[in-house]
């Protein structure tokens, strides 16, 4: 029988500081270097959390994330951006009050209701694509930023008031571009007389606050009938004023900049891997399904998900007591040398025609707290990448790839995915 140990597994020995610095500069290397050295059950010290075990194994995230779930907490490890999201959060709740707003949340974010938004997307990103000449330089994800948010407050929020919707395109992106600090560090959340990072924060939120309660105000007063987009089907519902902003305020947090990173990175690698383009150009939806996961194996937007332990769990040899933080790192898993033979290498072929075991790949995370927003998300990325293909060739600007740079939680390309136009056949046509 194999001797039961309860301290926790070996990682680096560097001071916090130093750890907590390496991590939020560059953590996919430094997640690749703990990996390489320790295995893939290993402990990092980062300021803010203390203490973080990391487990990059199939076998370790399938217990954690869906056989033992019942021994682990997801709102406690989501405990540093409750004040972004709110207390009635998805991301806040675990067990039967989870699974009860989770019921809820689901009818609007599948099935029929996705597909209905999908004639809006089109229009969507090809009002965008409008502004890009043959010849001009885009930076995709700044373009994708704008179309994904013009989605989510148009399709999904169903917001058509002219003068929110421009001061959301505004306020929206700086609400996102959290300062790290006033995450990873409580004692920060201090006003400072109206100034500093903490200050700026509540002042953007109130303002969004204000126009989403201002919508839901009216939206109360004058029912949209049979209204598909998430508030109106929520509205319905008669969930309280409250409840809903916390809803729209955590789809924004953690649908909108995720899925244009995403995007982002899909033409970064498609470009780059010999080959990939003229594949995805005209092919059928496996094929490019296969290309989009492909994508967010080699470069996913985030790397990790966090669970906190709430009664002794046992794995590997270890005994963890209660209290003890994991880090489920989905994208080590994803960048396995011993599951994914040159980890670094795009791939369509990886996921076509055969796809590799489902333990091998979760690219929305896995069991009772799987992303919701998951069928959303690949509609969304088919539907703009199908329309991009259609009407625009894309080069690159520079054979290099680019480097994966830290943006919040985002991990981002560092150039914004440049590319240059060398057709467009909507402005082609328009002529």
């Amino acid at each position: 029988m194999t001797e039961l140990r309860r301290s926790l597994p070996p990682g680096p020995r560097l001071p916090a500081l130093v750890q907590t610095l390496m991590w939020a500069a560059a953590p996919v290397r430094f997640g690749k270097s703990c990996l390489r050295r320790y295995g893939p059950l290993f402990t990092a010290r980062i300021l803010g959390f203390g203490d973080v075990v990391y487990v990059c194994a199939p076998d370790g995230i399938r217990r954690i994330l869906r056989d033992d779930a019942g021994s682990f907490g997801a709102a406690a490890a989501n405990e540093p951006i409750k004040f972004v999201v709110g207390r009635h959060s998805l991301l806040m709740s675990d067990g039967a009050q989870h699974t009860s707003r989770r019921k809820e949340l689901m009818p609007p974010l599948h099935g029929d209701n996705v597909a209905a938004y999908v004639e809006v997307m089109v229009s969507i990103v090809e009002q965008e694509i409008r502004q890009w000449p043959a010849g001009h330089t885009v930076r995709l994800l700044d373009c994708f930023q704008r179309v994904t948010l013009e989605v989510m407050i148009r399709a999904v929020f169903g917001i058509t008031d002219s003068s929110r919707l421009d001061r959301l395109r505004v306020l929206v992106p700086r609400l996102l571009d959290i300062n790290p600090l006033i995450i990873l560090l409580p004692a920060v959340r201090r006003q400072f007389g109206g100034f500093g990072p903490w200050a700026r924060f509540q002042r953007l939120l109130r303002e969004v606050d204000g126009i989403i309660y201002a919508e839901i105000a009216d939206r109360r007063a004058n029912p949209v009938d049979n209204g598909r987009d998430v508030l109106s089907i929520l509205l319905a519902r008669q969930q309280n004023d409250e409840e809903l902003r916390d809803h729209l305020v955590t789809l924004l947090a953690v649908g909108q900049e995720t899925t244009a990173t995403q995007l982002a990175w899909f033409f970064e690698r498609v470009l780059r891997a010999p080959g990939a383009l003229d594949q995805v150009s005209g092919a059928g939806p496996k094929v490019l399904d296969a290309a989009i996961h492909e994508a967010i194996r080699t470069r996913p937007a985030t790397l990790d998900v966090g669970r906190i332990a709430t009664q002794p769990w046992t794995y590997d040899g270890w005994t963890f007591p209660a209290g003890t933080m994991f880090a489920v790192s989905l994208g080590l898993l994803h960048l396995s040398a011993d599951l994914y033979p040159g980890p670094e290498t795009y791939s369509i072929g990886r996921f076509f025609p055969a796809e590799p075991p489902s333990a091998h790949f979760l690219p929305f995370g896995g069991g009772t707290h799987r992303c919701l927003g998951a069928s959303l998300a690949m509609v969304e990325m088919r539907t703009i990448i199908g329309a991009i293909l259609r009407h625009v060739r894309l080069d690159l600007v520079r054979t290099a790839p680019e480097a994966v740079a830290p943006k919040g939680p985002m991990l981002v390309p560092r150039r914004g995915a440049e590319a240059v136009v060398t057709e467009n056949r909507l402005l082609a046509g328009r002529a």
